[in-house]
């Protein structure tokens, strides 16, 4: 199977006057379609490095970085990003703010309309499509965020992070929500986080990084895609093992 994006062999090297840090070396790895890859590493590693390269935004000191064979060298509406805040705009109702990236890049057509209006209706945001941010759940709200980044149908999807502002219980419901979604909508996506039962949970591979400059330690395979839910897999029996490792290994 050809990968959707791929790592080869990629160092990132941040430069001062005084200094220079070199956040990742030599990083490789493949994300296939469909598939729900989260990073783990120590605290400073370069994960959050590692999606800015992904999406264009940093261009890597070496190596190279390829979505559907083609490098990397700038952003695109081919790559999504979900961050740690919702950014939605207050004064823009709901369904305002999922068509706003269709405005930003002058693709307002009827079809990608419909798109958009087809996500809010399947996902539970009809009811609200005429409320403003203000009058939504933290967790509803990234909820929002995801169908806006949806909108712009993305190859590969970038989270970086995204439950971590919520509570608990909100963090539980919405990482099934988000996990049917994606999963649903057949979405390629890769997570950061520092969450070691949310990576076991919602992924089917985990890729566990080094400490700083981060290489791949190694790539953990979760076994419990035949789980629907992310909820379902944290009651598995191989659950526990799999945090007890995973624990010693980025700890």
């Amino acid at each position: 199977m050809k990968p959707v994006l791929t790592f080869d062999k990629v160092s990132m090297t941040y430069y001062t006057k005084a200094n220079e840090t070199q956040a990742l070396k030599d990083l490789s790895f493949d994300l296939f379609k469909g598939e729900f890859m989260s990073v783990l590493g120590p605290s400073g590693c370069g994960k959050t490095t590692l999606l800015s390269l992904a999406s264009g935004t940093l261009k890597p000191t070496q190596g190279q970085i390829l979505l559907d064979g083609k490098q990397v060298t700038k952003t695109s509406t081919d790559v999504g990003y979900m961050l740690q805040r919702d950014h939605l705009f207050e004064w823009r109702t709901i369904y305002k703010n999922v068509l706003l990236g269709l405005e930003i890049q002058k693709k307002m057509t009827d079809e990608n309309v419909k798109h958009c209006e087809r996500l809010i209706e399947e996902y539970g945001l009809k009811e609200f499509k005429n409320h403003y941010p203000m009058q939504l759940s933290g967790g509803m709200r990234q909820r929002v965020a995801l169908i806006r980044t949806l909108a712009l149908k993305p190859k590969v999807l970038l989270l970086d992070e995204p439950f971590s502002a919520l509570d608990f219980q909100t963090r539980l419901h919405l990482c099934d929500d988000v996990h049917a979604i994606i999963k649903k909508e057949g979405i390629t996506a890769l997570l950061v986080t520092h969450d070691i039962s949310e990576a076991i949970s919602m992924s089917d591979r985990i890729a566990i990084l080094s400490p700083r400059p981060a290489k791949l330690h190694r790539m953990h395979e979760t076994n419990l895609s035949h789980h629907p839910t992310p909820l379902q897999r944290r009651e598995d029996p191989t659950f526990a093992p799999q945090f007890e490792r995973l624990w010693k290994e980025v700890s």
